[in-house]
């Protein structure tokens, strides 16, 4: 504020033909008007300007450092759960395997059982069919006799 102040001395004892102590005061209370005003002039605007471009462009680092910063933990997070999944397919087909044996060695189990139930039924009627028989043969033999 300096440079404009000595420009307005100038100006004001040149061409307004004031005193210079005259010409310092007013300059002094122009000066003071406008930094008390706080005019806004196109450098001031430029420069503010400049600085809110400054700080839209820091936002917007911070913002692409976010966005890949989820873009990350959001690729992490796929493949975690894409592992989880394959181990909990892992598992559940292990899982299915064992208990496929497991029933499957139980029927066979209960198969021989009711295998040995059968063979004994069949060897109990044949049993009791030669036994029929020799009891028919006898009583048969019994009346021819008589």
């Amino acid at each position: 504020m300096m440079a404009i102040h000595a420009a307005t001395v100038g100006i004001l004892v040149d061409k307004g033909k004031f005193e210079p102590e005259v010409a310092l005061a007013v300059a002094g209370a122009i000066d003071l008007a406008m930094t008390q005003d706080q005019f806004v002039t196109v450098p001031i605007l430029d420069a503010r300007l400049h600085e809110v471009r400054a700080e839209i462009r820091v936002l917007e680092g911070k913002l692409d450092a976010s966005i890949q910063a989820h873009r990350s933990d959001t690729e992490r997070l796929g493949a975690e759960n894409k592992s989880d999944l394959q181990r909990l397919r892992a598992e559940f087909k292990s899982d299915m395997q064992r208990f496929s044996a497991e029933l499957n060695a139980e029927l066979n189990a209960r198969l021989a059982q009711m295998e040995a139930k059968l063979v004994r039924w069949v060897f109990l009627v044949m049993l009791g069919n030669v036994a029929l028989s020799l009891a028919a043969n006898t009583m048969l033999h019994a009346l021819r006799a008589v």
